[in-house]
């Protein structure tokens, strides 16, 4: 025995403690101290006792046995009680300001240090509304802890443990704290004890001052005060039985309230009343507490100081009834035995602002089977509920009874009430502020509800109604008045203007629209443009058969744009054409750069300018330009143009006409050709005006294995290709000339697998085989 060490020692002392009395030696080392035990070691305990059938009376003997003291078991007893019970003593949070027979004005029963009471019923998704009023115990942020740093309560009853603080002041201080002992009193030094105990602190301090009289005689003629306060107080026990979470005895602060004892302990369970909640003291009822009181009132009146030994009782509650649907706030409250469905309601906090008021449902429960009761609020004002009652408040129509509604070229459109002032269309149409002026008064629709909620198209004239031609129409609810525009009603209309102006686009047709107007709204003519032969492309509106379709206006008018002159009239859907003059071209450049006297920027003089001239008004060409390969690039791309042919013969068809943009390069002569491709030694070597096209491939090497000879190919300095002709195996290779480039390409051998060659050889044999018979035949 003299192994075991740490708490688990009393525990084996104890189970086994009957046994080792009479044959195990007395342990060396001290007990273990009581409070040292966790709970679950203390489960451990009654466990394995149970299964063995010790007796309390034999578990205390072999304590008692084993160095443990009377106070110990005592302890044990204690929290082997409150396991049973599913409670456990609340100690205070801080241990260093609560010392032996002392309580400091701490709060006893924090939240920290109880288990967190979640409440089974929480409303969720897919789960039962919670009792109103269970949030109240369980929520975090709710401790009802009393201040316990506030003045000295009036009406405070002093009891064992309590302590006051006397202070006598004037020419003469002294200084007295003095604790109510078990026997209720205090004692002062060179006086007798004090009797304060059951005495509030006003009484104690008249006592105390009466007594202080005698030994300090300034507090007679008022030389000296005396002020007798509270200090720390002590703590008491209450305990709470019947539906509570986790009923119990707890260890409070005296100046604990009844909601401080009912958060401790989690308040009431699901079971448990919340309307009905009894304080019992010296065995007698001293207060009932309804906590509804406080939740809806906002009132404490009922949340009484407890007393040492005070018993607080949940009782079951009686009658609890669902609400949902259209009131504020939806949940399961516990009602009185007098309380009625207007009762409810208030809990509730009465209907929301869509709720259908005129009937409510109600689910009951029989003894058999449930039914629905329908009943009218107003009129049943005293409805009787009934335990395990149901009640739906459903919603109002998503519809209205007196609407009307008007639409379009009205000038206030929108919804309006029917009713004495609006009863009939042109009545809407007054209350809308009228049609507006553009309004299609011919033809109107209003749009009705039929029985079968159907919508139904009523035509109507507001020009003869509004005149009073025809009757009146009298409007029914729902009844929606649609009053189009004359633009509605009809397309865009638009004019377009294209040609020789600043802004050429589509524009609004208007009344009135002249050519002259058309144009300056385009942003006036162009710097090129002219007034004569403009174009008015016009529609044709006719029924006939014909192949004219459009109809062309020609117009003549002054650049001026001069109202007074008029000009002709245009219609919906014209399309204008502005011309050009007829010779106005806008200067468009050409560039010659290389081997000419005068290289730069021309300007096309003429539609007729062809390269030729370009390079005549460039001065013509330099003794070292090589003609053969000057290159022609026409919007940035190369065109092969012969310019020796153009230059000797000016009427040629090399001799292109300029255009703008165009840019001739001439290059100085080029003395050497390029080889390369697949030859052996790709070069670039002289040109030598008796070299054949083989005498250069001979200079590079000859061809490669891989060359394909047959496609060789040349490009000129000019830009332009020339490629090797065959004909029955005789190759005819391109023109040598200076500059150029000779490329041989690669020969794409495309090889084949032994399968492949196989097919062929086999093909062949037999090939010959036919062959060979159709010989002998013949």
């Amino acid at each position: 025995m003299t192994s075991f060490k740490t708490p688990y020692k009393i525990i084996f002392l104890l189970i086994f403690g009957f046994f080792e009395i009479a044959y195990s030696q007395t342990p060396t080392t001290s007990p273990t101290s009581v409070e040292n035990l966790t709970d679950k070691q203390i489960e451990t305990f009654l466990k394995e006792a149970q299964t063995r059938g010790l007796t309390e009376t034999q578990i205390e003997a072999a304590a008692l046995a084993n160095g443990y003291t009377a106070i110990d078991i005592a302890k044990l007893r204690e929290r082997i009680n409150r396991l049973k019970t599913g409670t456990a003593e609340v100690k205070p949070t801080n241990t260093n300001d609560i010392k032996t027979d002392k309580v400091t004005r701490e709060q006893i029963g924090e939240l920290a240090e109880r288990t967190p009471v979640v409440a089974s019923d929480k409303q969720e998704v897919g789960k039962v509304l919670e009792t109103f009023g269970s949030e109240l115990f369980s929520n975090k942020n709710l401790t009802f802890e009393p201040n316990l740093r506030l003045a000295t309560p009036k009406g405070y009853i002093l009891g064992p443990d309590d302590e006051l603080k006397i202070d006598i002041t004037g020419y003469a201080y002294q200084h007295y704290d003095a604790k109510v002992s078990p026997e209720g009193t205090i004692k002062i030094e060179n006086l007798s004890p004090i009797y304060v105990n059951g005495n509030t602190i006003e009484q104690a301090k008249a006592k105390i001052i009466e007594r202080l009289k005698t030994i300090f005689a300034g507090l007679q003629n008022g030389r000296l005060n005396a002020d007798v306060t509270l200090g720390n107080v002590r703590s008491i026990k209450v305990t709470l039985v019947g539906e509570v979470t986790s009923p119990g005895s707890y260890t409070v602060s005296s100046l604990a309230s009844a909601f401080n004892a009912l958060y401790l302990s989690g308040g009431p369970n699901k079971n448990g009343s919340f309307r009905n909640i009894q304080i019992f003291r010296n065995n007698v009822l001293v207060k009932k507490i309804d906590v509804y009181d406080f939740l809806l009132k906002g009132t404490l009146q009922d949340n009484i100081n407890l007393h040492d030994q005070d018993v607080i009782l949940v009782p079951v509650f009686q009658k609890k009834v669902k609400i949902e649907g259209e009131v504020k706030r939806i949940g399961i409250f516990e009602l009185n035995e007098n309380d009625n469905f207007n009762t409810l309601l208030g809990y509730a906090g009465g209907y929301t602002e869509q709720a259908y008021t005129n009937t409510i449902n109600v689910r009951r429960n029989t003894k058999t089977e449930k039914k629905l009761l329908t009943f009218d609020p107003q009129t049943s004002t005293n409805f009787t509920v009934q335990n395990g009652d149901q009640f739906y408040v459903g919603t109002i129509l998503d519809r209205f009874e007196n609407k009307v509604e008007i639409r379009g070229a009205v000038f206030r459109p929108g919804e309006y009430a029917l009713g004495d002032k609006i009863k009939t269309i042109k009545q809407l149409i007054e209350s809308a502020q009228g049609l507006r002026e553009d309004a299609y008064a011919n033809r109107a629709i209003l749009i009705r509800e039929q029985e079968d909620l159907d919508q139904m198209y009523v035509p109507v004239d507001l020009s003869k109604l509004l005149k009073g031609e025809i009757a009146d129409i009298e409007l029914k609810r729902q009844d929606q008045l649609v009053v189009k525009s004359i633009v509605e009603i009809r397309q865009e209309r638009v004019v377009n203007i294209e040609g020789a102006v600043n802004n050429p686009g589509v524009f609004p047709f208007a009344e009135n629209m002249s050519v002259k107007d058309i144009i300056l709204l385009a942003g006036g003519f162009t710097d090129g443009a002219t007034g004569k032969k403009i174009e008015i492309a016009r529609r044709l509106y006719n029924d006939e058969l014909s192949a004219k379709t459009v109809q062309i206006i020609s117009v003549d008018i002054s650049k001026e744009l001069n109202p007074a002159e008029g000009g002709a009239k245009l219609q919906p859907f014209d399309k204008v054409f502005v011309r050009s003059l007829p010779n106005y071209e806008v200067q468009q450049p050409v560039y010659i750069v290389g081997e000419v006297n005068y290289p730069g920027t021309y300007t096309i003089e003429n539609k007729t300018d062809r390269l030729s001239d370009l390079i005549d008004r460039a001065g013509g060409l330099r003794q070292e330009a090589y003609i053969a390969g000057a290159k022609l690039y026409r919007n940035d791309k190369l065109v092969f143009v012969d310019f020796d042919k153009a230059l000797k013969n000016k009427n040629t068809a090399s001799n292109l006409i300029l255009e703008n943009g165009d840019r001739i390069e001439i290059p100085k002569e080029r003395q050497t050709i390029a080889i390369g491709g697949q030859v052996l030694n790709p070069t670039r070597v002289a040109y030598q005006p008796d070299f054949s096209f083989n005498d250069y491939i001979a200079q590079a090497g000859g061809f490669t294995d891989s060359a394909f000879v047959k496609k060789t190919y040349v490009q000129y300095a000019n830009g332009s290709t020339n490629r090797t002709r065959s004909f029955f195996g005789i190759k005819v290779y391109p023109k040598i000339q200076q500059g150029m480039s000779i490329y041989v390409p690669t020969r794409n051998r495309v090889r084949m697998s032994p399968a492949e060659r196989i097919a062929i050889g086999t093909g062949f044999v037999s090939l010959s085989a036919v062959l060979l018979t159709l010989i002998r035949l013949i």
